[in-house]
């Protein structure tokens, strides 16, 4: 009797599902010999095929596929899906990352700028101390420069004063000098007033040498102190016109870096929004990763439900074959190879079998003696194109072996009673699948279990 079985009751990952199997040639070398072929392979057809038509656990067995067949396939575009979000989160949990750190970049290059900005600034208020300061020494001078010329002015008009005095006495002394000391003396009424005389003319000539000594003096003072007070002012001048272009140099550079630091500022705020669009997209894709695993792993539940009750029913037919109760182990392991996939959880379900890869076409042997239940492509109008075949080593217990190969096809037939070794058919790639290997399951009491501690 044959079981139904889907090619992702493997649990391998899945793949294309391929085309339909290719017609068997035939032929004969007479019309009888070509009817006889043509009987022969409608028995063996309806031997097959027939009983799971009739049959109405059959019927259920097909459902149960059916369904099966639609939950991997549901499963498989949750995973394709979690696996792009997945992506998607990377991308932009990358894109998150390059935003962080050109802020970072932007946050030292703008410290840096602020920090160069606020040294200039500091010079700027030193230069202003130090021009208030030359301007308060520029007044200082200027009031210096004015007393000295109202002195100056003093001195020039007592200088005036001394110059009148010293013309009366020029003329005083010139007529003296026209009379001679015997003439002033006969003119004298007395010794005493000649006496006189000559004293005022001898103090006479003092004064004017004094006068003329303070004149130079106050001239020579009045012009050093006008020279002084002039260089001073240049200086004065040049130190504030030195300062001004120095003030206005340094006020270009700050205002250059305050320009540079509001860019930085601005490219920052640009790079936290990008960064925030970011994570804003990140968020969305992690939720939508999380909400395609929860879709995933509920449908994986389903399948796994679907999965427990089609055991159940493979059981069934086990149980249906009249064996005993199956007690031991397997005596040898299906075909020498890798082992690629393990019972147990896989891609957020659970893989219910043991993937065995070797090279296309190697044969695939009975593990242990037993009857075969199940053989060929029992879901092909389901799209499932899987070869397999199941042998019941017991009423309680039994193996399957999918993904074999069409052409070759199986070698064996629903019905027929093997021993542990004999050949069944051979690896291929049928269902879906992405390489050449079997899907080794086995069930027992109708649920599905790890094969390794039944094998040698």
């Amino acid at each position: 009797m044959r079981g139904p079985l889907t090619a992702t009751d493997f649990g391998c990952e899945d793949a294309p599902a391929m085309g339909a199997p290719r017609t068997v040639r035939g032929g004969g070398v007479g019309r009888w010999r070509t009817l006889a072929v043509a009987l022969a392979a409608l028995a063996l057809f309806v031997v097959q095929v027939a009983p799971a038509s009739a049959d109405p656990d059959e019927d259920r067995l097909a459902e149960l596929a059916r369904q099966k067949q639609e939950l991997e396939r549901a499963v498989q575009v949750s995973r394709q899906n979690a696996e792009r979000y997945r992506q998607e989160a990377s991308r932009f949990q990358a894109a998150v990352s390059a935003a962080n750190a050109r802020i970072n970049t932007l946050a030292a290059q703008q410290a840096a700028a602020q920090s160069e900005a606020d040294s200039l600034r500091i010079e700027i208020e030193i230069a202003q101390e130090q021009l208030s300061l030359v301007a308060f020494q520029l007044t200082e001078t200027a009031a210096l420069i004015g007393s000295l010329k109202a002195e100056a002015s003093a001195n020039e008009r007592q200088l005036a004063r001394r110059q009148d005095l010293y013309a009366v006495h020029l003329r005083t002394t010139y007529r003296q000098a026209q009379i001679s000391p015997l003439e002033m003396l006969l003119s004298s009424g007395s010794i005493t007033q000649f006496t006189d005389r000559v004293q005022a003319m001898v103090l006479i000539n003092r004064q004017d040498q004094q006068l003329v000594s303070e004149i130079r003096s106050l001239r020579a003072s009045t012009a050093e102190k006008e020279a002084t007070v002039a260089q001073k002012q240049q200086e004065i001048e040049g130190l504030e016109d030195q300062i001004e272009r120095q003030k206005a140099s340094l006020a270009t550079k700050k205002a250059d870096y305050e320009r540079i630091v509001a860019e930085m500022k601005a490219n920052i705020t640009t790079q936290a929004g990008v960064r925030y669009e970011a994570q804003v997209n990140k968020n969305a894709a992690v939720g939508a990763q999380h909400q395609a695993n929860s879709e995933a792993a509920k449908l994986n539940r389903d399948l796994e439900r679907t999965e427990a009750a089609y055991a159940q029913l493979a059981a069934e037919l086990a149980a249906r074959s009249g064996l005993g109760a199956f007690n031991g182990r397997m005596a040898i392991w299906p075909v020498n190879g890798t082992v690629t996939s393990r019972f147990g959880p896989r891609w957020g379900g659970f893989h219910n079998g043991l993937d065995v890869a070797a090279p296309m076409y190697t044969p695939l042997r009975a593990a242990a003696a037993g009857q075969v239940v199940t053989v060929g492509k029992p879901y092909l109008a389901y799209g499932d194109t899987a070869t397999v075949v199941i042998i019941a080593h017991g009423s309680n217990f039994s193996t399957l072996y999918g993904h074999m190969s069409d052409r070759p096809g199986p070698t064996v037939r629903v019905g027929q009673t093997v021993t542990a070794g004999t050949v069944i058919g051979y690896i291929g790639m049928t269902g879906w699948t992405t390489g050449p290997h079997v899907h080794f399951m086995t069930i027992v009491n109708g649920r599905a279990v790890d094969p390794m501690p039944y094998l040698p």
